[in-house]
């Protein structure tokens, strides 16, 4: 993908809730949010299940690590 491009709805990637394997759309921005340890990281809720998710891009290849919330 182009830097320049906007991201767009097409940019997005299907994902598996870790909850219940439904898919989940992610696409990362151009403005992220960043953790104090210096990782890119997002917060999504799956619309199968309700589960809240929490995930950092992982900085070896780019992919989305997540993990489910409690609560």
């Amino acid at each position: 993908m182009s830097e320049g491009r906007p991201k767009t709805y097409l940019d997005a990637e299907g994902i598996a809730c870790t909850a219940c394997t439904a898919h989940v759309m992610f696409c990362r921005s151009r403005n992220p949010q960043v953790a104090a340890c210096g990782f890119e990281r997002y917060n999504l809720e799956c619309h199968e299940c309700g589960a809240r998710l929490a995930g950092i891009i992982d900085p070896y290849d780019d992919e989305l690590l997540l993990s489910e919330l409690e609560g």
